[in-house]
Formats: structure tokens, sequence, C-alpha cells
């Protein structure tokens, strides 16, 4: 399916939120649907992780524009660039999801542990030694014994 056609069929929703340069993942599930609610708190456990680089939005199919690739409930579309790279019908189970979040995200980094700032203390003392007030300054000049 050519990307342009598939833009164009789309509803203006969707289209403004395709055209951004991070990945889209749009969920689409139904209140009424049990498979749906199974697949809703696992599907939000695993996007956690993920918010931070890309665009998740959890679509509610009565309540939102219908999207020509959904055919059934739930659908997980994957975008990157306006393109759609990958449609689960359903989400599988918790493992194949990860793994598809990881491959069309790439792999999330564990925040960076913030260290102890260590000052160097030697290098404080020595420059501390060397500063002087204005009028010892004064005096120091006028006495030659500037070092």
């Amino acid at each position: 399916m050519n990307s342009i056609h598939a833009q164009s069929s789309l509803a203006p929703v969707y289209r403004k939120a395709l055209s951004t340069w991070r990945p889209v993942i749009l969920y689409f599930g139904s209140q009424h649907c049990p498979a749906c609610e199974m697949a809703g708190p696992i599907f939000r456990r695993i996007a956690e992780a993920y918010r931070h680089f890309a665009h998740i939005y959890m679509l509610d199919i009565g309540e939102s524009p219908r999207h020509p690739c959904v055919t059934g409930s739930p659908t997980v579309l994957f975008y990157k660039e306006g393109k759609l790279l990958k449609k689960l019908k359903g989400i599988g189970t918790e493992a194949t999801l990860a793994r598809d979040f990881a491959l069309h995200i790439g792999k999330v980094k564990p925040p960076a542990v913030k260290r102890k700032q260590i000052h160097d203390l030697t290098w404080l003392r020595q420059t501390l030694r060397q500063l002087c007030t204005v009028p010892r300054a004064i005096s120091r000049l006028s006495r030659g014994t500037w070092r």
C-alpha cells in the first residue's frame, strides 16, 4: 500500500498525529470487548517505558474516527515517519508486544543514575591560597613581592 494513498484516506485527526518525526503507536480497543479488557493493562504497562520516545495513543473504536486499517479490536498500529510499519490484530503475548515496541521504537536505556558530585579539594586549596584582597594586592605590588 502506498503511504500517500494511506495518508489521504485517513481522518484529519490521524494525519495530524502522524505528521511527526517520532514513532507513533495507535492502540484501538473497545469498552465492551473482553479481549480489550485483558490487552489494555498489558499495553499500558509496556508503553509506559516508551512514553518519552514515541507518541502513544489509546483510542476507543466507538468514540474515535474510523481508521481504514482497523477491522477488529484490539488492534495496534506502528507508524514511523507517517508510514505504517506493522499492524497487530490483538496484541499477542506480553513478550511479543515488548519485542515489537523494541523493534519499532528502539531499545530504551534505563534512566541514568545521578552520581555524587566529586570536588577537587587540592585545586580549591591552591586557588584560595593565591587569591588575595585588593588592599593586600596593592601592598604586595608596591613592595615588589608579587610572584
